[in-house]
């Protein structure tokens, strides 16, 4: 059970903007008539009463990954525009960071093509570690074992990316920590237990040995125990009652979609149960939550969006459009 919302007057001005934002929020219907759109031309008119308006113009050439690129960066430049208003910045950064280890991963493996916008690590500092200077090189990545260890250098590229995404975690962390918001810090945990299990499952399905998640993932605080069960369980049919809870049942579900890809489904069932969960958070008049249940309100739209648009431009068959839209926030 979540504890009642309180109400901080400091948000007010932030929350006041996102009263008027969230008139602009876009219903199931409007998706699925926008799967129904047959010519590019169509889907760029009604694209015209989104949040999208500022960044398309009509009539001009579009391919698919124009559109992706627009919905990544109409998320990341309402994210920074409402984290210039906010008193404390971790219910945005709580989204953001995941594009600063992104960046990071390429940083470690020598590489300088960093892709997405730059929040916690700036683009100076992943340079630097590009090029072998790592005095800058976050806390939660030092804490790996493998970098206590030294193993980490000349390590393959495939456990750099289990090594960055334990970081990752151990930053969500951090930011449950800070918080006193128990919203937040339940959405946090879920988030958590659910990108362990999804990275664990695709990791197997690539034939990668769990015990390289155990070694290279962990440190993360409680979870270390959920890594190591589910590493030497020895079958995917044991891991339900391992995880429990709601997301055990939502595993035990999608793992019945054997014809399919379960981990695809998981994952969607997972952020719909987390979307209708952390809606909780639109009825507080003024504080963090409110910023954050609007922003993963956002970031489920303009996944909503890139799906349909990208899908219909590249005529994937409606019916799987339709089946993998997530839960609108409206």
């Amino acid at each position: 059970m979540i504890p009642r919302i309180r109400n901080f007057s400091k948000w007010g001005f932030v929350c006041g903007r996102i009263s008027v934002l969230e008139g602009n929020f876009l219903p199931k219907e409007f998706f699925l008539n926008l799967i129904n759109q047959e010519k590019t031309d169509d889907i760029v008119a009604m694209l015209q009463d989104t949040f999208l308006r500022e960044y398309i113009s009509p009539g001009a050439m579009w391919l698919g990954e124009n559109f992706s690129n627009i919905f990544d960066r109409c998320f990341n430049d309402m994210a920074f525009s409402l984290r210039d208003d906010c008193p404390s910045t971790l219910p945005v950064d709580l989204f953001l960071i995941q594009n600063d280890y992104l960046n990071l991963s390429n940083a470690v493996k020598e590489r300088k093509d960093f892709v997405f916008p730059s929040c916690l690590f700036s683009y100076d500092i992943l340079t630097a570690i590009a090029e072998g200077d790592y005095a800058d090189l976050p806390k939660t990545f030092k804490e790996s074992y493998a970098w206590q260890t030294g193993e980490i250098f000349g390590i393959n590229p495939a456990l750099l990316d289990i090594i960055v995404d334990g970081a990752y975690l151990r930053h969500l962390l951090m930011f449950s920590d800070a918080t006193e918001s128990e919203l937040i810090k339940k959405y946090i945990y879920m988030r958590i237990t659910s990108y362990i299990i999804i990275a664990m499952w695709r990791g197997m399905n690539k034939g990668i040995p769990l015990k390289y998640y155990q070694q290279y993932l962990s440190p993360v605080g409680e979870f270390n125990h959920l890594i190591d069960d589910l590493a030497v369980s020895g079958n995917i049919e044991n891991w339900r009652g391992i995880i429990g809870g709601e997301i055990g049942e939502i595993f035990f579900e999608s793992s019945e979609y054997e014809e399919l890809d379960p981990i695809s489904i998981f994952d969607l069932k997972v952020n719909n149960y987390l979307s209708n969960m952390a809606h909780g958070g639109a009825y507080q008049t003024a504080g963090p939550e409110r910023v954050f249940a609007f922003l993963l309100g956002l970031l489920t739209e303009m996944q909503n969006l890139k799906l349909v648009v990208i899908g219909r431009i590249n005529n994937i068959d409606r019916d799987f459009l339709r089946a993998r839209l997530r839960e609108c926030y409206v």
